[in-house]
């Protein structure tokens, strides 16, 4: 998330996982308040949709048994700390076509992450006109019809295609998506 090393973030995490000590930095941070803000800043393009009972919804799981560990794991790093290299490198070896799928909002630092994945021949990726990183959840029709479309593909042409047309050289006919 900040581009910082992982050794920054490790003790956070160890910090987190304390039983009283842990539990109480980790209500500090996830709370009504500050899901509101993360979600308007990187996770959803409607600043007002996490709300009511999605919030409700999203605080009922932060607030899980447990659901600290995953969380400070995933924000900091810790749950997966391969590097660019070592993605691209793991996604040359799946055998079957990938597809990337994401909203035209993402943040910089994870879109590049996702971009990098598409300079490979195994990669679609479709850009969807709106989402950030949570593009699943608050379009998940379109979402839907995108993976719908990729898996049906009897033959997928070379490449990737972006659905707001921009460096459409690659499968073309792949990530129409009608957003309206």
């Amino acid at each position: 998330m900040t581009g910082k090393p992982d050794a920054t973030f490790q003790w956070i995490v160890r910090i987190v996982d304390l039983p009283l000590l842990g539990s109480m930095l980790y209500k500090l941070n996830v709370n009504r308040f500050m899901l509101r803000m993360m979600g308007r800043g990187h996770v959803y393009a409607d600043p007002d949709w996490l709300a009511g009972a999605r919030l409700t919804e999203k605080l009922r799981v932060t607030n899980s048994k447990g659901a600290r560990y995953a969380s400070v794991r995933f924000v900091t790093g810790a749950l997966d700390n391969r590097n660019r290299a070592e993605l691209l490198s793991m996604a040359t070896r799946v055998p079957d076509p990938i597809l990337v799928l994401y909203g035209a909002g993402t943040p910089p630092k994870s879109k590049a992450e996702m971009e990098a994945l598409t300079e490979l021949k195994n990669v679609y990726a479709v850009e969807l006109p709106s989402g950030k990183l949570a593009v699943h959840e608050e379009f998940p029709s379109d979402t839907a019809s995108t993976i719908k479309v990729f898996l049906m593909a009897k033959e997928l042409p070379a490449g990737q295609v972006r659905s707001g047309g921009e460096k459409a050289s690659k499968h073309s006919n792949l990530g129409k998506v009608d957003s309206s």
